[in-house]
């Protein structure tokens, strides 16, 4: 297995590992040789991850450290093998991905960089209130939200 690809299996690995505290309610079976299926199932995690921290913001669970640091963990392990998930050819109407991935390559290369930035420094964060967690959401979601408003197919 050539070294790039060993290493965004690590990361993808790490992040459904990390992923069993925060979404142990859904199955993550991805084709590893499916580059839209990898794709969606990172997105699944960032988004489960998310949620665990929705829910804390809104007040409908408790603050719980561990949680959180499993949340945000999960999510930098996946922007880490994240850019590597849309090679050229990979277009296809099942995914959500935007046309602008791949004609803007180096603002997508440099949105992928900004998320793994965003996601590194959350972790180090480590929130230890709601608060401090809310400063970590903001940092990732502003990003989620550039992504998603750049690279993107719109929903009807």
């Amino acid at each position: 297995m050539p070294r790039k690809l060993s290493l965004t299996a690590a990361a993808f690995g790490a992040a459904c590992v990390a992923a069993i505290g925060v979404a142990s309610a859904t199955e993550v079976e991805p084709k590893l040789d499916d580059k839209v299926s990898l794709r969606k199932e990172m997105m699944h995690l960032t988004g489960a991850s998310m949620g665990v921290m929705a829910r804390i913001a809104k007040g409908e669970a408790e603050f719980d450290a561990g949680a959180v640091q499993g949340a945000l963990r999960t999510m930098h392990a996946v922007s880490l093998g994240f850019a590597d998930q849309f090679p050229e050819g990979s277009e296809t109407a099942e995914s959500e991905a935007g046309p602008k991935i791949w004609s803007d390559a180096a603002g997508f290369e440099a949105a992928v960089a900004k998320f793994i930035a965003d996601t590194g420094a959350a972790v180090k964060l480590a929130p230890a209130d709601a608060e401090g967690m809310k400063q970590a959401m903001g940092m990732v979601g502003a990003n989620c939200k550039a992504c998603h408003t750049d690279y993107r197919v719109k929903k009807d």
